[in-house]
């Protein structure tokens, strides 16, 4: 009886120390990681990221909260989430606006300026890790631009990327075949083969341009969130209310 009953903690301790090791996920931030596996689950999520110094781009597959950014990336760092576009190809304007008091969401292209020195940043926090797409899409004047989070390297001959030269002025520009980009950075692609001269604004005002939402439901009181997915109401962060952006702190 005493054997048995050893055996059996010995096979419940083999089995939580099992469960405990498989709750450690490690994100690859070069080549991706399928997370599918993972989808829904809750852990210990461990990721190697490099920064430079001024503007990178960031795309994960789990939250993280305003405290954690803090705590990876600075207290003076900024995190912002592109918001619509205006212009042509001869000068395409990229609006993006503040939501660091939001945190970063799960499978959404955000860029972030990081004031350190360029550097590899450890990140190691308990999140629940989602599958999905990572994409934010705007149109203008017959063009439509959309900003990619990439899951593994991603490179083509129509795809734009800020350049490590180009981080202070948050420049996207093609990245080329022989470059690529990296996984959990974000890139952009745009309807058509011509070269685009993008042009960031930062916390510009009155500028978001949801393809998503009708203009029926612009002229109501609906209410959509910077993704153009109907909320019930007016919430905390960027809310869409007939066509215009309303913050809420």
């Amino acid at each position: 009886m005493m054997k048995k009953f050893t055996l059996a903690a010995v096979l419940l301790s083999m089995s939580l120390f099992a469960s405990a090791q498989s709750k450690y996920v490690t994100i690859s931030s070069i080549n991706g990681t399928n997370v599918e596996q993972y989808d829904g689950q809750v852990a210990d999520v461990k990721m190697n990221r490099y920064m430079f110094t001024g503007w990178n781009t960031v795309s994960f597959p789990f939250d993280l909260s305003t405290d954690k950014i803090n705590e990876f990336f600075g207290n003076d760092c900024r995190l912002e989430i592109f918001t619509g576009i205006s212009g042509d190809s001869n000068a395409m304007n990229l609006y993006f606006e503040d939501v660091k008091s939001e945190g970063i969401k799960a499978n959404t292209p955000y860029i972030l300026y990081f004031t350190g020195e360029p550097q590899n940043v450890r990140i190691i926090a308990e999140s629940t890790i989602k599958a999905g797409q990572s994409k934010l899409t705007f149109s203008s004047n017959g063009y439509t631009v959309t900003l990619n989070g990439a899951d593994k390297i991603m490179s083509g001959d129509n795809i734009y990327g800020i350049f490590a030269k180009d981080n202070a002025d948050s420049k996207f520009a093609k990245i080329g075949e022989a470059t690529g980009c990296y996984a959990t950075r974000c890139y952009i692609t745009v309807d058509g083969d011509k070269d685009v001269n993008f042009i960031p604004v930062h916390n510009a005002k009155n500028t978001t341009a949801i393809d998503k939402i009708s203009a029926e439901d612009k002229a109501n009181d609906k209410v959509y969130d910077i993704n153009g997915i109907q909320k019930k109401s007016v919430s905390k962060g960027i809310n869409i209310v007939k066509g215009k952006k309303i913050a809420v702190k």
